[in-house]
């Protein structure tokens, strides 16, 4: 099945499900994203540098979250 597929799937089903499959995205964007390297962390950014650090590691969550 093809992501295509998938998301049409996902958009026939009821909004609580929906949300079961936002949730179970999310968490598992978050969890991978955990694993890697934060090559900004203790660092001192600025509020401009922490924007961009936030805005690049969580592109996707914030995408479906615009959604």
């Amino acid at each position: 099945m093809s992501a295509t597929q998938v998301i049409a799937e996902i958009n026939n089903l009821p909004a609580k499900e929906q949300e079961e499959v936002f949730t179970f995205l999310a968490q598992k964007i978050i969890t991978k994203r955990e694993t890697k390297a934060k090559p900004a962390l203790g660092k001192k950014l600025s509020f401009d540098e922490a924007c961009e650090v936030v805005f690049r590691e969580n592109r996707e969550l914030l995408s479906l979250l615009a959604k």
